[in-house]
């Protein structure tokens, strides 16, 4: 528990920065420290996140549904609101929020969720469908309960599950993301405690997901990441939108566009939960699927309409 607490400290957007790189990264594309210039594995890795989902060529997999214990609970702990110097992050501690199920291998305890943004609605979420971004999307980061802490499983091919949410803007303040209004107490690098709430009503319909296998999204980027992109989208208004931009990075420019860009597939296969009538997913442009998925054991690949059951493999080889 007190590794999981100190860790909490510098995990910075599903990475590990002061542990294996220096502080000197940023996200200005064609900058000396941007992107492109991240060094060892971000740069030569072949499982990079994040990635552009393309709808139309995704594999059909029948998974179980998701298990989220205690999503719907409240804990007794405060949470840890922080800006990190290139997010808002809330942290907390592990062993109370777990994930299961949805074809994930064991299980995952939920220890942060973070998130990425644009300076405008036309940019900000990391993974794209169809080329389409969303003004931001926040990652849930739960780590393998087989291994003793985060900064364990972090580079460990099954270490880690982050669940990902497209966020739109639109409409009234949304109460589940009532915790954004306390940004304004961290414009600055510094962190304050919040009271805990529940975490199942941030989610979407959580029944139709994609999934792949890929890395955290800034340096050290391990590849060591059971991703889970939902389909839905949750919305904010622009006035909680606002909150985030008004955030400074730790240099003190506006906290904005901190996504990494799109990453090369590199021949991964994307998967799609389905029902039994093995209806395509619509993408970002039309609306949304209806259809519900069927439980099950395991992951069932679908092909031209035709079943082939698999075993699961282990998700992260290397």
């Amino acid at each position: 528990m007190i590794m999981d607490r100190l860790f909490l400290a510098v995990f910075l957007c599903v990475s590990l920065p002061p542990l294996v790189f220096s502080a000197d990264w940023d996200y200005v594309v064609g900058g000396p420290n941007g992107p492109a210039n991240w060094d060892k594995i971000c740069k030569d890795g072949k499982k990079q996140s994040p990635i552009n989902i393309e709808v139309a060529k995704v594999e059909y997999a029948k998974m179980e549904p998701f298990k989220l214990t205690n999503y719907n609970m409240k804990p007794t702990d405060d949470y840890t609101l922080i800006n990190n110097g290139h997010s808002l992050q809330v942290g907390f501690a592990g062993n109370f929020f777990n994930v299961s199920g949805g074809g994930l291998v064991g299980t995952y305890t939920t220890v942060q969720w973070h998130l990425h943004w644009g300076e405008n609605n036309n940019k900000g979420s990391e993974h794209t469908m169809d080329k389409k971004a969303y003004p931001a999307e926040i990652h849930f980061v739960s780590y393998n309960t087989k291994y003793p802490n985060i900064s364990t499983a972090v580079d460990k091919s099954d270490g880690l599950a982050v669940l990902g949410v497209f966020i739109e803007v639109g409409g009234e303040d949304n109460a589940a993301y009532g915790f954004l209004k306390y940004a304004m107490n961290v414009t600055k690098k510094s962190n304050i405690t919040i009271m805990p709430f529940e975490l199942k009503p941030m989610f979407p319909a959580i029944e139709r997901f994609f999934r792949y296998n890929g890395s955290l999204t800034t340096p050290g980027c391990f590849e060591s990441v059971t991703w889970t992109v939902f389909k839905e989208s949750v919305k904010i208004s622009a006035a909680q939108m606002e909150y985030l931009r008004k955030l400074k990075f730790t240099g003190g420019e506006p906290m904005v566009d901190n996504f990494r860009p799109v990453q090369p597939l590199n021949g991964r296969k994307v998967k799609y939960s389905v029902n039994e009538t093995l209806t395509k997913p619509t993408s970002a442009s039309t609306t949304k699927a209806t259809t519900k998925p069927v439980a099950g054991a395991g992951i069932i690949d679908i092909s031209v309409g035709l079943f082939s059951l698999m075993l699961l493999t282990a998700l992260f080889g290397r």
